[in-house]
């Protein structure tokens, strides 16, 4: 860092701009005038994952709601993960630093409460509507309604390395807490340290009995922010979007189009114009009809328009 002495006071500047100012522009004051340009590499602070872990878990559970008689022509249904809550201590969720291990931890799971949005369609996938029926994975005990043994048990434990520690609760008292990400707010950020989330897939609809199979993926990864030197193509070209279909039709483009505008002129019948001569039919022949004269045999005239089959001819000043 460079030093100076601005009004008594020791100032501390970047040794980016202290060298910049000597090498390249001597005194460029970029507080006063920033440079305007793309840079070659980018200076970034990025969440870089250290590790990661998941697990699948599976149970049937109900939908809370009358299928039938709410939603009679539902026979489809897509499902994804709203949010996941739970509790921490025995029988719940464990954070615990391994012993002679410092840079790994063993994560308990367990009552992990997950809320889904299941969207319900009919037979040719017409919306219908949205439910957020609730399910416990991992529960503590046997006797639960979503326990099994082999696809939803009452616990596991995932060893996970989290070299920089885990996130800390606020408060007097600062405790070992997992992130979760989601996608309900505050939930929906990663923070440094380990996150937990969650992806679904819809196994089984019952709509006679309301109830879903869902599979469940719980992953855990610990993360930190770290500052990196990357190299840079440039700015990212944004696309435009249009409120116009893409199609390139006729259509379309007289709707984008100006208004018509209908703008022939009328004939001035009658002297002195006598542009009713303009009607006389005048190819392979002298155009000597009436008070007008044709400056170019049966050919346009000078401010004439023509195509291959009309000549319009108008008379002379």
């Amino acid at each position: 860092m460079a030093k100076c002495k601005c009004g008594g006071k020791r100032r501390i500047v970047s040794d980016i701009v202290h060298t910049m100012n000597d090498k390249n522009c001597h005194c460029r004051d970029v507080c006063a005038t920033p440079i305007c340009a793309d840079p070659d590499v980018l200076g970034i602070m990025a969440p870089l994952i250290y590790d990661e872990i998941g697990i699948n878990l599976c149970t049937t559970f109900s939908l809370g709601t009358d299928i039938p008689a709410a939603f009679s022509t539902a026979t489809n249904a897509r499902i994804s993960v709203a949010q996941i809550s739970f509790t921490y201590g025995d029988e719940n969720v464990q954070i615990e630093a391994i012993a002679g291990r410092p840079n790994c931890y063993v994560i308990t799971l367990s009552n992990i409460t997950v809320t889904f949005a299941v969207r319900l369609y009919d037979a040719n996938c017409r919306f219908l509507g949205t439910l957020y029926p609730t399910a416990v994975y991992l529960p503590s005990s046997t006797t639960a309604p979503t326990y099994d043994e082999d696809t939803n048990p009452s616990s596991v434990e995932l060893e996970i390395f989290a070299p920089y520690g885990t996130a800390y609760s606020s408060g007097t008292t600062p405790t070992p807490i997992l992130n979760v990400i989601s996608l309900t707010t505050p939930n929906n950020t990663i923070t440094q340290g380990i996150n937990i989330f969650g992806m679904a897939k819809l196994l089984d609809l019952n709509v006679t009995e309301q109830t879903v199979t869902v599979g469940l993926t719980l992953v855990l990864q610990s993360l930190y922010f770290a500052g990196y030197k990357v190299k840079s193509a440039g700015k990212i070209d944004i696309p435009k979007g249009s409120i116009l279909t893409p199609d390139d039709s006729d259509c379309i483009k007289f709707v984008a189009g100006d208004l018509l505008n209908l703008a022939i002129k009328p004939l001035d019948i009658g002297y002195p114009s006598c542009e009713e001569a303009t009607k006389e039919e005048c190819c392979n022949s002298t155009c000597t009809t009436g008070c007008c004269k044709c400056v170019n045999e049966c050919g346009p005239c000078a401010d004439g328009i023509s195509d291959d089959n009309i000549s319009i001819i108008p008379p002379p000043a």
